[in-house]
């Protein structure tokens, strides 16, 4: 019995052995089949001749529980907007100028700005004859950790509207950035659950170096003068101004900006997770005091 037993375990173990075998020869990439693509999208900036409104989608499925639109807005027009009760809005503001109506308050809007109403679902938009105003909305549906996450903010994070302008942002310093970098952080983690923005900017000839981070999905949004070349693993491609580029997830990626060239993007991190956000540690403030 012993030695049947033998027998029927080598017989199985060969068949599993097999069939694992041809399982490695499906999952093994064959050299030349393992392809890195880079997602990039412009932004239709002109040819919005007879106009008042325009809407476009943005990287279409590319993060999970996120819608991405640009509009545009041209004056002289007065535009409401009626927000989704189960989601989080980001407004960023990278053209033009205009007045921001929410509840009661009243907000100059500027190129390179960003506003988050939180808990009002209406917003009104007033954009004065001969401007036209760009921006890209972020329409993030928040998962049930996320508003258990939410409720553990700070409170001030989350009873008012979020705006600040890029300029006023608090600037970081980071080990793959050169000391010609200015890098600020546009939105903390402590704002909307598993999501952060922040700024890069250099002249060229410059260099963001190579790096890795599988535990979120990454943006670049170029912003105005913005022409760089981003690489990731074997692949490369070009980021002009007003245009959005995903990092694909866990590439080794790095920017390069050539000489009389200007880096200027916002960076945007969702996170798979909670715990993700530890990579954001690896920002080191810079005292005011220094």
């Amino acid at each position: 019995m012993k030695i049947n037993k033998v027998k029927i375990s080598t017989k199985m173990n060969r068949k599993l052995i097999i069939q694992f075998g041809l399982v490695l020869i499906m999952i093994i990439p064959i050299d030349g089949m393992c392809v890195t693509k880079i997602q990039v999208q412009s932004l239709q900036m002109k040819q919005l001749k007879g106009l008042k409104v325009f809407k476009e989608e943005l990287l279409h499925g590319e993060i999970a529980d996120t819608r991405i639109e640009h509009f545009a807005f041209v004056g002289p027009v007065l535009k409401k907007m009626l927000l989704p009760k189960d989601s989080t809005c980001m407004f960023v503001f990278i053209k033009g100028n205009a007045s921001l109506n929410v509840g009661f308050k009243k907000f100059t809007i500027v190129q390179e700005s960003i506003v988050l109403p939180f808990l009002y679902n209406e917003i009104t938009f007033n954009i004065p004859k001969g401007e036209t105003l760009h921006f890209v909305l972020f329409t993030k549906k928040l998962s049930e950790q996320d508003k258990v996450d939410f409720s553990n903010f700070p409170y001030e994070n989350k009873i008012d509207i979020y705006f600040t302008k890029f300029s006023d942002s608090e600037p970081y310093t980071e080990k793959i950035k050169s000391p010609n970098t200015v890098s600020r952080t546009v939105l903390k983690s402590d704002i909307i659950p598993r999501v952060s923005l922040g700024t890069v900017e250099a002249k060229g000839p410059d260099t963001v170096g190579a790096h890795e981070h599988p535990m979120l999905d990454q943006l670049f949004l170029g912003l105005e003068g913005n022409d760089i070349v981003v690489h990731a693993d074997d692949k490369s491609a070009e980021l002009k101004e007003f245009s959005l580029l995903h990092i694909p997830i866990g590439s080794s990626h790095w920017a390069i900006v050539g000489k009389g060239k200007r880096m200027y993007y916002l960076w945007m991190d969702f996170f798979l997770t909670k715990d993700g956000q530890e990579w954001l540690k690896t920002h080191k403030p810079i005292s005011k005091n220094t």
